[in-house]
């Protein structure tokens, strides 16, 4: 997957793309997750592209079959309505908690992805941009 196919699909929702913004991640499914809007896609997509930018963070399923992700999934998290985001380390992956006022979101980020090489240098970038890393 090139990040160029990500960048094109936030363009055409007019979501402004960020350098070192986009990350795989895999949603643990939760009713956080169910009521911030994934409850369709969480279980049978579970690996999502997040990007994170000034305005919110962006979310793509990711097809489990083909590896595309699918534009029809789109789903925006505003800035305004982000209460907070922390990044645990854990032993052979990270935590990235999501709070919203509707509930909180929680994402395995692999230190490494197959077919993603933009991911590992652009956790790198969000890990020492992270207070709370």
């Amino acid at each position: 997957m090139k990040e160029e196919e990500i960048r094109d699909i936030l363009n055409s929702h007019q979501i402004c793309f960020a350098q070192h913004g986009t990350l795989c991640a895999t949603v643990k499914a939760g009713i956080g997750a169910y009521q911030n809007g994934l409850g369709e896609i969480m279980h049978t997509m579970k690996d999502h592209i997040l990007h994170i930018n000034a305005q919110g963070i962006a979310i793509l399923a990711v097809d489990d079959i083909n590896g595309a992700p699918q534009e029809h999934t789109l789903l925006f998290l505003p800035h305004e309505d982000i209460v907070s985001t922390t990044i645990k380390i854990k032993l052979l992956h990270f935590l990235f908690t999501i709070e919203t006022r509707k509930g909180t979101i929680v994402y395995k980020l692999h230190k490494n992805v197959l077919a993603s090489p933009w991911h590992k240098e652009n956790l790198s970038f969000l890990l020492l941009n992270a207070p709370s890393a």
